[in-house]
């Protein structure tokens, strides 16, 4: 018999939990109004959600009950999720479920609280105010191809040079990447049973016009120019997005009312195995975007330039890998932001600016993409975004030296030329760029000396 019940399988999470499960190895019934579209394989009860004959017959003999049930589209959507939310509690403590899970919004601390987090509010009290253990999951905002939030996020980046500027574009999240949620929601189903409210988030704390301009840089787009606003209503706004997306209006309404909080979590569960997944990394796989691709091994123009540090490895390292976003790059001050207006006009990616507090393979810093980072052999390979006429990569190394207070700071550019243009373009540069990448390596090697 099955031993998990997801209800809202047919959903954004609840279609890829159901493949999460099963892959897991776990058995699988679904409670959905219509059958297509479901994994075969699993069983399923067609019925609503809110059906008590059908809910005790979904709920026989399963293990551990999945709520994933989100009516945002109707009016009265927080009186809908509460009545399903009553009728699950009830068929769940009838049939003597081990586990109900729940995956809500956070909880805001202001008094205003939008539609849309009070009701995930109020269906999670529902559930930890019955009598089988409930764990109810809070996330924000989820990254992955299909999300709702992820896809007015796109629209917004996408949809002109500029973004108008409301005054809660400056409110702050954690987002969350789908395959992070589905490691929690799948891990909730081992174990013995809790009942708990738990946050779940992502490592990067991101203001929404942040997020906006990261999409934006993901996805190799010029910076968007921000008009402050003084007020954006929702109800035009939401109909206007709705236009541009397969998102309606209600559900876009909904979704920029819950803008208006700060949704930064005070304390979340661990990472996944392996940490947790990236803004960058998130954004990357949901707009499929393939990760940037290291140097051939023929056909390359370098520079290779070296320096003795009077400092440790790890030292050094550390600085290495703090390179660019606010702690900049060690190196002429403005040059870079001049480099890069100058790529900005040709409709590149040049004015971005930041970066995550860690750096992984697949996340962005500045104009660069991160090939590799190895924390054991102290090597960062970095991949220029902005337009040129090949490709450039920058390998920063940091190399032991002959006593432990001392090591040895390697640094190379590596230039794949296009054709005649390219070639051209490397040497018409180089006497500039020997001055900028000699200044950043001294200021690196001082840097890391003063730590």
């Amino acid at each position: 018999m099955p031993n998990c019940l997801v209800i809202g399988a047919r959903g954004y999470i609840g279609t890829r939990l159901v493949d999460a499960l099963v892959e897991a190895g776990h058995e699988v019934r679904v409670l959905v109004r219509a059958a297509d579209g479901v994994r075969p394989g699993v069983d399923i009860v067609e019925a609503d959600a809110g059906d008590p004959t059908a809910l005790a017959t979904a709920m026989s003999e399963v293990d551990t009950a999945y709520h994933l049930v989100h009516s945002m589209s109707g009016p009265d959507f927080v009186s809908t999720d509460d009545r399903i939310a009553h009728a699950v509690a009830t068929a769940a403590a009838d049939a003597h479920i081990r586990q109900l899970v729940y995956l809500g919004g956070p909880r805001p601390h202001d008094d205003d609280v939008s539609d849309h987090l009070a009701s995930r509010a109020s269906v999670g009290d529902i559930f930890l105010n019955a009598p089988t253990p409930a764990l109810v999951l809070q996330a924000s905002m989820v990254i992955g191809a299909g999300s709702a939030s992820f896809e007015l996020l796109n629209r917004a980046a996408r949809s002109a040079p500029f973004v108008l500027r409301p005054a809660y574009l400056d409110n702050r999240s954690r987002p969350i990447a789908v395959r992070d949620v589905l490691h929690y929601l799948v891990d909730a189903a081992k174990g013995a049973p809790v009942n708990a409210v738990a946050d779940i988030a992502g490592p990067d704390t991101m203001t929404y016009l942040q997020l906006i301009q990261r999409c934006a840089r993901l996805s190799g787009l010029p910076w968007r120019l921000p008009i402050p606003v003084a007020v954006l209503p929702a109800g035009p706004a939401a109909l206007a997005a709705s236009a541009l997306s397969p998102l309606s209006a209600p559900l876009v309404r909904a979704l920029l009312d819950s803008l208006r909080h700060d949704l930064v979590p005070d304390a979340v569960l661990p990472p996944p195995p392996g940490g947790a997944t990236s803004v960058d990394r998130a954004l990357r796989e949901a707009l499929g975007i393939p990760d940037p691709q290291g140097p051939p091994t023929t056909g390359l123009l370098r520079d290779h330039k070296a320096t003795t540090v009077r400092a440790t490895t790890d030292a050094l390292w550390r600085e290495i890998t703090n390179i660019g976003g606010p702690h900049g790059w060690h190196t002429i001050p403005g040059v870079w932001t001049l480099r890069g207006a100058l790529d900005h006009a040709l409709g590149g990616v040049g004015l971005h600016k930041g970066r995550p507090d860690h750096l992984n393979a697949g996340d962005v810093v500045d104009t660069w993409s991160v090939v590799k980072r190895d924390d054991t052999d102290h090597v960062l390979l970095l991949r220029a975004d902005m337009r040129l006429p090949g490709t450039a990569w920058l390998e920063l190394r940091a190399v032991p030296g002959d006593r432990p207070e001392e090591c040895r700071y390697e640094q190379t550019v590596l230039f794949e030329p296009s054709g005649l243009a390219g070639k051209l373009y490397w040497y018409a540069q180089k006497p500039a760029h020997d001055i900028v990448f000699a200044l950043m390596l001294q200021g690196t090697a001082r840097a890391a000396e003063n730590l």
